[in-house]
This record gives structure tokens, sequence and C-alpha cells, in this order.
């Protein structure tokens, strides 16, 4: 079973420590185990669903409505909010930044559709509530140098009520703030920022991928191929395919202890199956990647065969 600390949970859903104490007593929202000295410790289905309650609050509803809610139900709100907000939008970009505008003009072939440049400070831009009202762009990217606790709140709110994507590229940020941004789906990419990078983060699926697309242990690719992938010279520019197919390597690998684990341990059955759901989730993100930078980098796959 997962041990996270309430500092942990604070840190990874941006829900403050004495705020999960009040959505706890006074509403239930995740009832935490507790150790023999009383000290609160969750489990990362309680941070998911911490998550999704934090963001359904975002779309207007209420503590009181959502608490009564299974997990199963508020996914279905959530999903509902995804194809309400989808129908207003088209395929195009709001772009923000000195640097970033520069590479969507310059891109071949275009990065998006269509795109409106913002060549300022994203700081700037955040305080310009105009543009974000009358885009109908559905993706957001802007770049930072640094992320503090104000522009991330105001990321995750956008990414949250307006935009299904927001892509981040920042210079300098602590790993909490870059888990804090994954967790709620908000992409981020270390600077610098090439055009074959923010493709890959534009074309490669940004929120969670349906059940039906994946399947546990069921790989995309044999071990063979990923090997030939993994060791092969790679190009001047990119060498994106060789760690994607190593960290795909491991992946696999991972899902199919998982699997294995599933069978050996009864009394944590549960537990390993869930791991393996998400690792093969995990993996077909990867795939998709993989075939992403390929195209990118004019690899034919088969070949590797």
């Amino acid at each position: 079973m997962e041990r996270l600390t309430i500092g942990a949970v604070a840190n990874l859903t941006g829900v403050p420590t004495h705020t999960l104490r009040k959505w706890e007593s006074r509403h239930a929202i995740v009832t935490p185990h507790r150790s023999d000295s009383g000290r609160r410790f969750y489990t990362n289905e309680h941070v998911q669903r911490l998550l999704l309650v934090k963001r359904l609050m975002g779309e207007g509803h209420s503590l009181a409505e959502l608490s009564k809610q299974s997990n199963d139900e508020l996914d279905i709100l959530a999903v509902r909010h995804e194809q309400s907000r989808a129908a207003h939008h088209d395929g195009g970009a709001d772009v923000v930044g000195l640097t970033l505008t520069t590479i969507f003009e310059r891109a071949k072939p275009t990065l998006v559709p269509a795109f409106s440049g913002f060549s300022q400070t994203l700081e700037k831009w955040l305080d310009q509530d105009e543009h974000i009202r009358n885009s109908n762009h559905g993706t957001l990217v802007v770049e930072s140098d640094t992320l503090p606790d104000a522009v991330v709140e105001r990321l995750v709110s956008l990414r949250n009520g307006h935009y299904q994507r927001v892509i981040v590229v920042y210079a300098f940020a602590p790993r909490r703030v870059e888990q804090l941004l994954a967790s709620h789906g908000v992409q981020a990419i270390k600077a610098p920022a090439s055009a074959e990078k923010l493709r890959l983060n534009l074309t490669t699926q940004a929120l969670n991928i349906p059940a039906e697309t994946y399947q546990v242990g069921v790989s995309a690719f044999d071990p063979a191929q990923l090997s030939k992938l993994a060791n092969m010279i790679p190009s001047l520019h990119c060498e994106c395919p060789n760690h994607i197919a190593k960290l795909l390597i491991d992946i696999s690998g991972f899902e199919k202890y998982c699997m294995q684990c599933e069978d050996d341990d009864p009394t944590q059955r549960k537990l390993h199956t869930q791991l393996a759901e998400m690792t093969a989730q995990a993996r077909s993100i990867f795939e998709s990647a993989l075939r992403s930078v390929a195209v990118a980098d004019g690899l034919d796959l088969d070949t590797f065969r």
C-alpha cells in the first residue's frame, strides 16, 4: 500500500494541508489511513480523487455535490466537461513568448493548423484576460524561465477551465513543480525547445488514453525491434528514438513483473493489477511518442523488425 504523507499529497495536488484536513472532516472527500500515532497516510487512489475534485470545483461544482460521487462518477463528469470544451475549440494554439512565437512562425511544416502568437512575457499575457476569453484555440503553449507558484496555479486553472492542452517550456523549476504540473495534465518541456520537440509534444496524446486503445501485456513493438532502436546510431539532431526505445524496454519489463506478481502474491493481487494497468497505459503513451518521433525523424519502424 502507498503511504503518502499529507505534505506530499499537498505538493502533488496543489491543495494546502489545512484544506485537505477540512475536506476530510467536513465532506469526507477522502479518508486517509492512520498510523498508531494518528498520522495521516494517503494512497495514489486518494490523490487521483483529490485531483478530480479540485478540477471539477474549477468547473463550478460544489464540494457537497462532489463528495457524494464515486470515483467512476467523477471520471464521467470530467469527461463530459472535456467533451464540452472540445466542441468549442478548433485545432489551433495560443502561443506566448518571444522565442516560441518565432519557432512557430518559422516551423516547416507548420506545427498546428493555426495559431495566435503573443510576443510578450507570460506574466503580461496572463494579465490580459480578453485574449483567453476570445480564443477558440484548444491548445496553449507558453514559455517561462521559472515557474513560481502563482504561474503554476494559473496554468493549472487554464488547463482545467479553458484549454484542452497546456504546454509550458521552462528553464528552471523544482521537481515538486514538475510533478504538480504533470498531475494536472500540463506538459512541461525543459528549455531549449526545438520545433521537433514541440511537434512531438503537440502530437503525443496528453490526456488519459481510453482503455480500449491499450491492453495489459500486449505491446505494439517486439523486444528485438526495441533493442535495435535503442542501440542504433542516432541522428545528429535527435536521440529521442533511442531514449524512448530504452524507456519502453524498462516499462515493458516492469509490466511483466507486475503481471507475475498478480499470480505469485494473492494478498497483493489488487495492487499489482492496478500497477499493471497503469504501466500498460504508460507504455501506450510512449509507443505513441515513438511513432511521432519516427515520423519527425524520418524513421521507418518496420525496417527494425
